[in-house]
């Protein structure tokens, strides 16, 4: 797949293309590795999303586990559940002018159960057996319209105006996961989990260009686009908690990094381009790769009061950094992208839980940090004037989560809704590469822009189970 990469090349401020071994090699690679195969899934039932997915150390839910597997050893019945959600997008891209873009998507976002074992007798007193399966949309539109203040010219006087750009992603990402816990005397928790990744997604990014004279516009896409990947990986998580007394409980666990294997498909022109403004072809080829994703670690702290109100707060540490491509001769650009511009990075989430007799009411926060560190480029304006210029927050900005929830139990079968609203702004960066038409003209955008996205997220989700 040829993708655009911030290269060795980007240290003295401009964008370049790799090619090594058999395939392409550009920046995408590393960015999607880093923000589409993320093991991370802002996903789960109503409860766990509506307290912030703070409950590393209050466990007893099914998707407790993404935090901490042994939340699982905390669950006192068994039951089953199933979600259903709507997750939509806005997103406003600016550059010179704004244009805002959204979508919607109906999705099954959730379903698991937990089925517990007592064992009286001994101080190891209750198995858990659980099993989950999360899913999490990856839609992305954005869009830039026509700027009047970047024209192109040749020797003999025709003139064209930048058009427009358009990059999409559509697909998502899953988990799937078979979970186990234990109690020791209902004071120390322990819980061990399986986890089956999956990542299908595909992608385009199209520009457009007016020829001033005739007035017609002509669109092309990035060369190495349209293309598509399926990434199926395995990791497993391992964790405890301690209930220090009644009221404050103490949480650790530890992800491992997930390891994948990916097949893509893509449309190059595999390098054949002609002086005279043609390729000779523009075929879609398919190739595999392996990566693998780096891994996290949580540190959670809870407090319960009675069974009226609990409180979660969780620290999760993702190593981003770890991330690698393999086989690593093909992709030495890409790793050194990681190296040199993906950090190890923070998540918070605090959450709280109140129950009124049958009826409960939930609140949520998260914050998780850009995994990029600046990048130093020369950089096209909107009119055209370029500058070396320090980008912040490319790619992916810090990432701010508030949920609300309600929850109703009638006695075995409950029913729980939750809202969640996500907001980040980041740089996207697009040019510095060749674009082909579907007549094989091509065209190259000699700069590299960097449009702000204003990117908005709602989740609505509904939750219902039953405990026996």
């Amino acid at each position: 797949m040829k993708k655009i990469i911030v290269s060795l090349c980007a240290l003295v401020g401009t964008m370049a293309f790799a090619q090594q071994g058999t395939g392409y090699d550009y920046n995408q690679y590393s960015t999607n590795a880093i923000n589409l195969y993320s093991q991370d899934i802002n996903s789960g039932n109503a409860k766990y999303i509506g307290v912030g997915g703070a409950v590393g150390a209050l466990g007893s839910d099914i998707n407790s586990v993404e935090q901490n597997p042994a939340g699982l050893g905390v669950a006192i019945n068994s039951e089953v559940q199933i979600t259903a959600g709507v997750s939509t997008f806005s997103n406003k891209t600016t550059f010179g002018t704004s244009l805002k873009e959204n979508d919607s998507n109906f999705d099954f976002q959730q379903f698991g159960g937990t089925f517990v074992f007592n064992n009286e007798g001994s101080k190891w007193n209750r198995f858990s057996v659980g099993v989950a399966y999360i899913n999490q949309r990856l839609d992305n539109f954005s869009s830039i319209g026509t700027n009047e203040g970047i024209k192109f010219g040749n020797d003999n006087g025709d003139t064209w105006t930048f058009g427009g750009y358009i990059k999409d992603i559509e697909g998502y990402k899953s988990k799937f996961s078979l979970n186990f816990g234990s109690t020791y005397d209902d004071k120390l928790y322990v819980g061990a989990g399986l986890n089956f990744h999956e990542t299908n997604y595909t992608a385009y990014e199209q520009y457009g260009e007016r020829n001033d004279k005739t007035n017609q516009m002509y669109a092309y896409n990035l060369d190495g686009s349209p293309y598509s990947e399926i990434g199926q990986g395995f990791s497993f998580s391992l964790g405890a908690i301690y209930k220090v007394n009644h009221n404050v409980r103490l949480g650790a666990a530890y992800h491992s990094p997930v390891w994948y294997n990916v097949a893509e498909d893509y449309y190059s022109a595999n390098n054949s381009f002609n002086d005279n403004g043609t390729v000779n072809n523009y075929y879609m080829y398919s190739s595999d790769y392996d990566m693998t994703r780096g891994g996290r670690v949580v540190g959670s702290l809870g407090f319960v009061v009675g069974k009226n109100l609990s409180l979660g707060a969780d620290y999760t540490y993702h190593m981003n950094n770890e991330t690698k491509l393999k086989p690593s001769t093909n992709f030495a650009a890409s790793n050194n992208f990681i190296n040199d511009f993906v950090k190890n990075s923070s998540e918070a989430r605090v959450g709280a839980e109140y129950r009124i007799d049958r009826f409960k009411v939930r609140a949520g926060y998260n914050y998780v940090a850009s995994p990029y560190e600046n990048i130093n480029l020369d950089v096209a304006n909107e009119n055209n004037v370029v500058s070396n210029t320090s980008l912040t927050k490319t790619f992916m900005g810090d990432i701010n989560r508030a949920s609300f929830g309600l929850g109703y139990d009638f006695g075995g079968f409950y029913v729980d809704a939750t809202y969640q609203y996500q907001t980040q702004k980041y740089k996207q960066l697009i040019g510095g590469s060749n674009y082909v038409d579907s007549d094989n003209y091509f065209v190259t955008l000699n700069n590299t822009y960097a449009p702000e996205v204003k990117l908005n997220n709602n989740l609505f989700l509904l939750t219902v189970g039953w405990q026996f």
